[in-house]
């Protein structure tokens, strides 16, 4: 049975509290998350990637924006019980996965990227008209126990709400379950492309013995007339 959420509160991570945050998402998403468990990498290998992505000048970069938020449960000492990670993937490049993996680790991480792209290819257009345009949501979790208790709806809510007075155009998100999915669709998200991922394994390798992943890109449109004002750079057209 969720728990009560009248004492969840929703709010913008602060630059301290990035080690908490990442602590959070590793806890929330190692073998629980359907991609991050068919990819199956150790807790300690997924913590050393994260720091890799998102900190330095990605994190200072992305905690500017105010793109991330935090859920906590003022009856748990104020404890992490949630969170959304957004960023703009036009902005910095792509992040770089750290230098001193396996060669089997390196091809499911380029396996995976390969199949975000190709996911991702109705967005292209949008996502390199520059910065500002899309908003990509890279991660919603919550904690076991709070799940179905609408606090991924208001993280979600929190972005879009930023999203649309920062005056982003699009928002988009790789769903990879169909409560999220729906999550997202509740929002106003539609489906716009969908991938089915048998393997990770890289080139070469043998089929993964579990079943097919479905990966959902979800869109929604944010300020319609913006994308339409012709004095806007970056407008997707």
């Amino acid at each position: 049975m969720s728990k009560n959420t009248d004492n969840i509160t929703v709010s913008k991570v602060k630059p301290g509290e990035f080690d908490e945050l990442l602590e959070l998402y590793i806890d929330l998403f190692h073998d629980r998350e359907p991609l991050t468990r068919k990819i199956g990498f150790s807790k300690e290998l997924m913590r050393t990637i994260a720091h890799k992505i998102y900190a330095g000048e990605n994190v200072n970069s992305l905690s500017r924006e105010e793109l991330w938020w935090v859920a906590r449960d003022r009856t748990e000492s104020n404890r992490g019980v949630g969170f959304i990670v957004c960023d703009d993937p036009s902005s910095g490049g792509e992040p770089k996965p750290p230098e001193n993996l396996t060669k089997e680790e390196t091809a499911k991480i380029s396996a995976m990227m390969k199949t975000l792209e190709e996911l991702r290819s109705p967005l292209k257009d949008r996502i390199s008209s520059g910065p500002g345009n899309c908003l990509h949501i890279s991660a919603i979790g919550v904690s076991p126990g709070y799940e179905g208790s609408g606090i991924a709806t208001r993280l979600l809510q929190a972005a879009l709400s930023e999203a649309e007075r920062k005056n982003f155009l699009n928002a988009f998100a790789e769903c990879t379950s169909i409560p999220s999915r729906r999550c997202h669709e509740k929002l106003g998200f539609t489906c716009i492309n969908s991938i089915t991922l048998n393997n990770l394994e890289g080139d070469g390798s043998p089929p993964s013995p579990e079943p097919g992943l479905e990966i959902y890109l979800m869109l929604k449109e944010l300020n319609p007339d913006a994308s339409s004002d012709p004095t806007r750079e970056g407008c997707a057209t």
